[in-house]
């Protein structure tokens, strides 16, 4: 298995979810305008199959101008996207639309790719398994082909709330996958997301809780492969099972159990962005922003724990 690297940078990046709308070139504007140290984009519209066809010179423009401005990119595949179920169809259009974000990222120059894997409908996670692998090699193969090198930026799976037979709510399916894809043709790697773990009744909010999803990360072989952490509150309650991003510190993880994520030393060379609906309502804003540094700030004043 290739897991995907961590970067050595000692810094913890907090960065955002941020709208394209208007052109690629707004996405940094708005980062900046934020203090955003990180940027997620959608290379299109995050609920419809359908890409955007951006030139060449568009996205070597967007590229340069993430570099100028010392922003660590990475790219969000649409929502659509399930790769574990069992419709051939569906299956075929989320390797093609996975392909489409693995191109996008490799001419951005992103970090890494992050997809939500789906559901198995009902059909059991190991019967998905296959299908997960068959999926996403033909999707890098796919990406491959059409960038001309293999030098593609990791796939990060993201864990699940856990809702509707979907895959990835616990660490034990993420090894699982990961194992699954050994041998892949770009390096695999983990996305986790505060909510969506806490949704799925793993209790990061507490010192335990956490201590044991590192624990159990470890053992499952994904610990070193997290690359990238969504930094969310969660609207719903622990083990709901709904996706419901708050703002920090205003949901039912609150602003102390989040800080415990982003201080564990576990963690100490991810990147986190916030997905998060702003108080404005139009997104990860200044104010969230601003709590997340706090978080990280007050890490870097305090004594490192022990793993």
């Amino acid at each position: 298995m290739r897991p995907a690297p961590r970067s050595e940078s000692p810094r913890r990046r907090i960065g955002a979810q941020i709208s394209t709308a208007g052109g690629l070139l707004n996405a940094v504007r708005r980062a900046t305008d934020i203090g955003a140290e990180a940027v997620q984009v959608f290379s299109g519209n995050p609920r419809q199959w359908r890409s955007h066809a951006y030139t060449v010179e568009q996205l070597e423009a967007f590229s340069s101008a993430l570099r100028d401005s010392d922003l660590l990119l990475f790219v969000h595949a649409i929502y659509l996207i399930n790769v574990a179920g069992p419709d051939s169809a569906l299956r075929e259009r989320s390797t093609q639309a996975l392909a489409e974000s693995m191109v996008f990222a490799a001419r951005t120059r992103a970090a890494g790719v992050v997809t939500h894997v789906g559901s198995h409908r009902g059909d059991g996670f190991e019967t998905a398994l296959p299908r997960i692998r068959e999926a996403v090699l033909r999707a890098q193969g796919a990406a491959v082909d059409a960038c001309g090198t293999t030098d593609l930026p990791p796939l990060l799976l993201e864990t699940s709330a856990g809702g509707g037979d979907s895959v990835g709510r616990d660490p034990a399916e993420l090894g699982l996958m990961l194992e699954c894809l050994a041998g892949s043709q770009a390096p695999v790697g983990v996305c986790l997301d505060t909510a969506h773990l806490f949704a799925a009744g793993l209790a990061v909010h507490t010192p335990s809780g956490l201590g044991s999803l590192v624990v159990d990360l470890q053992a499952s072989g994904c610990l070193d492969a997290v690359r990238l952490i969504h930094l969310n509150d969660s609207r719903t309650a622990f083990g709901s099972r709904s996706d419901r991003h708050e703002n920090l510190g205003e949901g039912q993880l609150g602003s102390t159990g989040l800080a415990l994520v982003v201080q564990h030393p576990a963690f100490r060379l991810c990147s986190f962005v916030l997905e998060v609906p702003g108080f404005d309502g139009h997104g990860p804003d200044a104010e969230n922003m601003r709590r997340a540094r706090a978080m990280r700030e007050e890490s870097a004043s305090s004594p490192t724990p022990t793993l």
